[in-house]
């Protein structure tokens, strides 16, 4: 993929810096390493000076050299999929360089709108999917985003209507981060690439930080992040920058429809095997057009019902087509364990073994971690969940060693098709609310084959009911006897943010009324933007472009979500139809599977053997967030008590640590 950023200096009067722009995309270039492109402009008057770098394919005046008049740079750092020529520098200009773009993603239907664009009268002289954008803003001005199939962030500059357009597609794949103040306004893939600008405050945001050691919190959709200064933008959402008022609009340019429930459809088994059906034409149509690259692709594999789909798919493509890129044999890549009880080598190996594909394999180790999670936390951004992330960064650095630099991942598969334990609950409760007591019966009988028996169900709905109902001051009674961290916090922040944060977050999944809603806040709000932001950094950490089919494809998403909650879950199933979609490709043993573990690790004897190195992290520089001094004393009894399997709730204090000193201390090294 490709890191972009873009500096404007606000005050028409001031020379932007070019120095800075250069060191922005240096702290971006693990994100693309193959090519290095910068326009300067001069936005007065809309002149514009391309230039280059050490990394630039094109001969183009050095920008560390550039003394020139501009109050505006864009700039691109290039990992080439596509058309490996240097026709693919960015930023690229189109219509006679009144439009220029810098692109981070992919549109997998580029071909497709080529065509349709050619007949428009527009003519290309790349094989690029960024050349086929700007032709579709020309054409269409930003409804242009309406025709888009894929992945994107991008900002792009209109020289006729003097301003700056920027988007990130529907799901939030690709990242874009942006700041606005009085001095200037700022974009980039990665926040880490605005340590470089002048003034840049690092103001950590008190309330994020209390959401994320209470709640687990990691992003807020109205696009704030950890620091006061860096926004988000959402995804879905694009923006507009006036360049001649100085003025930014923010605003959202899809919203995923979806059958909401208010009408319960029963099941029906004729609707079900068309269901089936047209499942499996899409989920393959999907997985073809995600092959398309012009360098080696494989694919992750961790032997659930997601990725063993995908990885299926692209063995059963590759019988009837050869694929170049993809090779004889799909190549998978899977995280393994020493521990049995998270290890999950044994199905991915006969997910590959059933398929005939090449299998990778890293087993990940608690020094390795230790000596990584500097680097692991500095790639991330900000603070994450568990130490999982870490098998990720491991099977991604495992992919580039093997030669690999498109992989396809399984992310969104348990938004889209049911992958998670909650759904149960609000299945059950939306049967119950429509009185559909047949269908409710069966599923009540089926629950032997659902990762949570009848118990767990009628648990998940008594809670749901009592943190919807329970008054405030009992919900920080209840909370606060539960939540092993939130003695450990500091009292001040603690009693501005609890209150606030119980009504705003505690339980909020539980308070959608059917299993498309819960899906629908999973799958736009909660859950999968967080997912990609940690495939986006991991994979781009070694330059690898990371594909999720079932996260990105308009067109299926939208497909599933109209199809009714009735035939989501059957016969206690989870994913009913991702699996009779793919039965025929699947190995029956995991056709059946009902105890995925969900990207374990082995946490407790990873962290364990180093706690006392922990504990050191711990210095007075946090007492605006953490209780120091009642962390310190009780350290040894804080460890005891953390959970053997799973993850482990004292991650995020030692990750708030890790990562308020690499933020307050200023790092800005390149990877």
């Amino acid at each position: 993929m490709c890191g972009i950023c873009g500096l404007l200096n606000i005050n028409s009067n001031a020379n932007a810096n070019a120095s800075t722009i250069h060191f922005m995309a240096n702290l971006l270039r693990h994100r693309g390493p193959d090519d290095e492109g910068y326009i300067a402009v001069s936005t007065h008057d809309g002149a514009v000076t391309p230039l280059g770098g050490e990394d630039s394919q094109l001969p183009l005046s050095d920008v560390a050299r550039f003394d020139g008049y501009a109050d505006l740079f864009l700039a691109h750092r290039r990992l080439s999929i596509i058309d490996l020529s240097s026709a693919g520098h960015q930023p690229m200009s189109f219509a006679d360089g009144n439009l220029w773009v810098t692109y981070n993603g992919e549109l997998y239907n580029y071909m497709e709108l080529r065509a349709e664009l050619e007949k428009c009268g527009h003519i290309f002289r790349t094989r690029t999917d960024t050349e086929v954008l700007l032709a579709a803003y020309a054409e269409w001005g930003e409804e242009c985003l309406d025709c888009f199939d894929g992945m994107w962030a991008f900002v792009l500059y209109d020289k006729r209507r003097n301003l700056l357009f920027g988007s990130r597609d529907r799901f939030g794949v690709k990242p874009l981060y942006y700041l606005k103040n009085d001095a200037l306004f700022a974009f980039a893939s990665e926040a880490k690439a605005f340590a470089s600008l002048p003034d840049f405050r690092r103001t950590v945001r008190s309330e994020a930080v209390f959401d994320y050691l209470a709640f687990g919190v990691e992003r807020w959709d109205d696009g704030t992040t950890f620091l006061s200064e860096v926004m988000e933008l959402p995804p879905a959402h694009a923006f507009r920058f006036d360049l001649a008022e100085k003025r930014l609009h923010v605003r959202r340019y899809y919203e995923l429809p979806y059958h909401d429930g208010t009408v319960w459809e029963p099941f029906c088994e004729k609707k079900a095997a068309e269901h089936v059906e047209r499942v499996r034409e899409l989920v393959f149509a999907s997985v073809r057009r995600h092959l398309s690259s012009d360098v080696p692709v494989g694919s992750c594999l961790s032997g659930g019902i997601d990725s063993s789909s995908i990885f299926g798919a692209i063995a059963a493509i590759l019988k009837n087509e050869r694929i170049a890129e993809v090779g004889d044999k799909p190549r998978a890549f899977t995280a393994c364990y020493d521990d049995a009880s998270i290890d999950e080598s044994a199905w991915a190996r006969l997910a590959a073994e059933h398929m005939g594909g090449e299998w990778h394999t890293v087993y990940p180790q608690g020094d390795e971690l230790i000596a990584d999670l500097e680097d692991l936390v500095y790639t991330q951004d900000f603070p994450f969940g568990s130490t999982s992330i870490y098998a990720q960064y491991r099977v991604m650095k495992l992919a580039k060693e093997r030669g690999v630099t498109v992989l396809l991942d399984g992310q969104g598969g348990d938004e889209l098709f049911t992958g998670y334990t909650p759904y149960y609950t609000a299945f059950f409760r939306e049967m119950l609310g429509h009185g559909s007591w047949r269908d409710l019966a069966r599923e009540w009988r089926g629950l032997e084959n659902a990762p949570m028996g009848k118990k767990g169900v009628l648990k998940g709905m008594l809670i749901g009911v009592l943190k919807k109902h329970l008054p405030r001051s009992v919900k920080q009674m209840v909370y606060g006897r539960r939540n092993p961290l939130l003695k450990y916090i500091s009292p001040e922040l603690k009693g501005r943010h609890l209150g606030p944060a119980l009504d705003r977050l505690a339980g909020s999944i539980y308070n959608r009324h059917s299993l498309n809603q819960m899906l629908f806040s999973l799958m736009s709000s909660t859950s999968l933007p967080s997912l990609l932001r940690y495939e986006d950094r991991n994979s781009m950490r070694f330059q690898i472009e990371s594909r999720t089919p079932f996260a990105d494809d308009r067109r299926m998403i939208e497909e599933v979500f109209a199809i009714s909650s009735a035939y989501k879950i059957h016969g206690g199933f989870s994913k009913w139809l991702l699996r009779e979609s793919m039965k025929q490709i699947l190995p029956e043993s995991i056709y059946r599977r009902q105890d995925k573990i969900g990207f374990a690790t082995p946490e407790y004897a990873w962290l364990q053997p180093k706690s006392e190195h922990f504990r050191s992290l711990m210095d007075d520089n946090l007492s605006e967030y953490l209780d120091v001094a009642k962390i310190r004393r009780e350290w040894s009894a804080l460890i005891k008590k953390q959970p053997k399997q799973g993850i482990l709730p004292i991650w995020r204090l030692l990750n708030v640590a890790m990562w308020a000193y690499q933020t307050l201390s200023s790092r800005t090294s390149c990877l």
